[in-house]
């Protein structure tokens, strides 16, 4: 995500601006993301390790409709993904060795 604009405030080609409630990104003012149309998730890395989810909320605009604005809200680090039936059986091996 970037958070450059041109002279006149407006995000630069292929992007939009959008507001972060919460999160990494929750205080940050002026962030662009690509759009529009604006993404339904962003994941964005956090500076330990793993990742951090923002969902779109709705799209709209301050005062100027050709300049959208996206609100996302945070939903929290993404959990790692469950493991398969394979790989528990293959843990459960392991440890039975």
């Amino acid at each position: 995500m970037e958070d450059v604009f041109d002279l006149t405030g407006r995000p630069p080609s292929g992007w939009m601006h959008a507001i972060f409630g919460g999160g990494p990104y929750g205080e940050d003012v002026g962030r662009c993301i690509p759009g529009p149309p604006a993404p339904a998730t962003i994941t964005v890395p956090l500076p330990d390790s793993g990742e951090f989810v923002y969902r779109l909320v709705t799209v709209g605009s301050w005062s100027d409709p050709n300049d959208p604005i996206a609100l996302y809200d945070d939903t929290g680090p993404v959990p790692p993904p469950p493991l398969s039936e394979l790989e528990k059986s293959w843990l459960n091996r392991r440890a039975g060795q």
